[in-house]
């Protein structure tokens, strides 16, 4: 009679973690872990195709702690050398020099052992998803979310791997990665070609000698490796490595890939000199990598192929040579779709994503349209600080996607005459009149074009406003003793108000003055991070102090006051319109910024310098009045709690310390 799998993954993580308490780092238990989990599984399973070195049994190995670690290390590095394609993949760790190997002999003594890792054992042997695999991937998994935004390196979230294979939809061919890591992404590719009975071929790279040998363990464990998946390591763009023998880039039915976000030294000299004709779209910003990666897997596909990309919101939207570049792209016919997915998906990271969908053999109906979702809003709160998509939010956007369904507020299929009008972006947010966005009255729900298309006059803010970018100061500006001038930064507003207690001192020329300088009337807007701040400089703010602002910030500074009010201006950009447009222009891949050039495109409704601070005013009445209101209501909770404590007769024996 079959068994079924007993042990708890998180619990086992559990006693493990407590074992290996003050021994190692979290970050070091998984990666010490993983290849005495697979080694065990080698030597009790035998229809892997491994020779498993002679008398190193997992059995005759765990008898007895003695000089264990030194044992464990001479029994992988026989492995590697009757293995040929496990060079590298198990000895990256010397269990031989651990100060106390005890502890990990404890650990495969009093839960490896507690069950055998015999596939054959079980209700569902099978390799890739039986019972024995879904219990080392719950293990793995449950130390990979304690390890923080280290161990998000190389892994993603269990959501989006499931998502791109089905995306992509191949159950015959090649699929690459060219990011692999840890390889989620092939392992749920061949998920799908099976449920689909059909077969693939998987190719990864990985730059990561590490992570490559733990993604080739994780391949072991899913019954794999090499037959169905193979692995190289190096850097895909300065070192690609599948290739055919005349030194052409090898080519994939499929692509399916995470690259790392925000790569600044990704091999932009070599990009220059590149042999294998990937950059002909266009050369990528020094200063960023993604879009080297998106011109990769174009030059990696077959004349039919489809990649499937995950990207920052940065691949989608920044200018200059990038902007050339997704022109180009979309004016070929290759960019498929774009499908917002939700912010802090990934661990150690909130920043929003998306995934872009290269099809070369994209549809003659749609060519001069590419789909776009905006999957923001489906997912779950996994914890405080992590979403993930449910399987429903999965099943909505690949259907969504297979279909080109059009969905108000969800989807659309937009013209690329529109997407040239707005500058080639590719942000799913530019092109739903609907969205929601956070506001000063709650979550509100916007209709842009409606706002765009009314008859209320408007006028742009560049138009009526100098816009600047703020002062990157040098080291030798810094000067507190000597000081010209405070530096106004991101920590110093608060509240809408600039704090002057923390202000650093900072020593300019004056040419250098009057290009940073504020004056009252001046408004100051946040021009990094997800957290838009805002504030009108007033008189007393420089009336003791002379103040400029940081390259953090933008200033609007009114043409002409008698016209215009910098007031009013901040009304509308902290209302529910300006907000969104704000956040639509937002760029970046690890942090987001906005351009000058874009605030000073917004449009504002014309109104008359008097019905300006009619609203000015209003609004600001309406502030005092709540903070007011707040205020009296803590009096009041304050007196009445004492008056409670009062009446306990306790009120004699505390202090109210603030």
């Amino acid at each position: 009679m079959k068994k079924i799998f007993l042990n708890e993954p998180e619990k086992d993580a559990w006693i493990i973690s407590d074992i290996l308490r003050g021994k190692m780092q979290n970050s070091e238990i998984r990666v010490n872990l993983q290849p005495i989990l697979t080694y065990k599984l080698l030597c009790e399973n035998t229809d892997h195709g491994f020779n498993i070195p002679k008398n190193q049994s997992w059995e005759k190995l765990t008898s007895n702690g003695l000089d264990f670690g030194k044992r464990l290390s001479i029994a992988l590095q026989e492995l590697e050398r009757l293995n040929p394609s496990l060079k590298h993949v198990f000895t990256l760790s010397d269990y031989s020099k651990f100060w106390d190997n005890m502890g990990m002999y404890k650990v495969a003594e009093t839960v490896l052992n507690r069950q055998s890792y015999n596939r054959g054992l079980y209700d569902d042997p099978d390799p890739l998803t039986g019972s024995v695999t879904r219990y080392l991937d719950g293990l793995l998994e449950a130390f990979l979310s304690r390890e923080g935004a280290q161990g998000g390196e190389g892994s993603s979230p269990k959501g989006i791997a499931t998502l791109l294979p089905r995306l992509l939809d191949k159950t015959s061919g090649s699929i690459c990665d060219q990011a692999s890591g840890l390889n989620g992404f092939l392992i749920e590719a061949n998920k799908y070609a099976r449920l689909n009975h059909g077969d693939v071929k998987l190719s990864g790279q990985e730059i990561n000698a590490q992570t490559r040998a733990l993604g080739i363990m994780n391949l072991i464990i899913h019954g794999m490796y090499p037959e169905i998946a193979d692995v190289k390591i190096g850097n895909t763009i300065t070192s690609p490595q599948w290739k055919e023998e005349d030194g052409h880039l090898l080519k994939f039915d499929g692509i399916l890939t995470s690259p790392p976000f925000g790569v600044s030294n990704w091999g932009y000299e070599e990009a220059e000199k590149d042999i294998y004709g990937r950059f002909r779209y266009g050369l990528p910003s020094r200063a960023y990598g993604d879009m080297a990666f998106v011109l990769h897997s174009v030059a990696s596909l077959k004349k039919d192929g489809k990649a499937v990309i995950v990207v920052p919101h940065g691949v989608l939207q920044r200018g200059a040579s990038e902007a050339k570049i997704r022109a180009n792209l979309i004016q070929e016919g290759l960019i498929e779709a774009v499908i917002g997915l939700p912010s802090n998906l990934f661990i150690g990271t909130g920043i929003p994503v998306a995934v872009l969908i290269i099809n070369k053999n994209k549809p003659d109906v749609v060519r001069d349209q590419i789909l776009f979702i905006s999957a923001e809003e489906g997912f779950r709160k996994a914890m405080r600080n992590q979403n993930e998509l449910r399987d429903s939010d999965i099943e909505t956007i690949v259907s969504v996607y297979r279909s080109h369904l059009q969905v108000e507020g969800y989807s659309r299929s937009v013209p690329v005459t529109e997407i040239s009008s707005n500058d080639w972006s590719l942000l799913p947010l530019r092109y739903f009149e609907k969205a929601e966005v956070e506001t000063k009255i709650g979550k509100t729900s916007i209709n842009r074009k409606k706002y765009e298309e009314s008859d209320l006059p408007k006028i742009t803010l560049g138009d009526i406003t100098e816009v600047d970018r703020g002062l990157n100061p040098t080291k030798d500006d810094t000067d507190d003793t000597d000081a010209t001038h405070y530096l106004v930064n991101l920590v110093d507003v608060q509240e809408g108000r600039i704090i002057p207690d923390g202000l650093k001192g900072i020593t300019l020329s004056p040419k250098k003055a009057r290009e940073y300088e504020l004056k009252p009337g001046d408004l100051l807007l946040s021009s990094r991070g997800t957290t838009l701040k805002m504030t009108v400089v007033t008189a007393e703010d420089v009336k003791e102090k002379s103040l400029v602002f940081s390259q953090n910030f933008l200033r609007i500074r009114v043409s002409n006051p008698m016209q215009n009010d910098s007031n009013f201006i901040k009304a509308f950009l902290e209302s529910p319109i300006g907000q969104y447009y704000l956040q639509a222009y937002q760029r970046g891949t690890t942090v987001t910024v906005l351009s000058h050039k874009d605030v000073a495109s917004i449009k504002l409704p014309k109104l008359t310098i008097e019905k300006q601070r009619e609203v000015t005013l209003l609004l600001l009445q309406s502030d005092e009045e709540y903070k007011t209101v707040v205020e009296h209501a803590r009096k009041k909770k304050e007196q009445n709690y004492n008056d409670g404590y009062s009446i306990m007769g306790i009120s004699d024996s505390y202090v109210k310390l603030d």
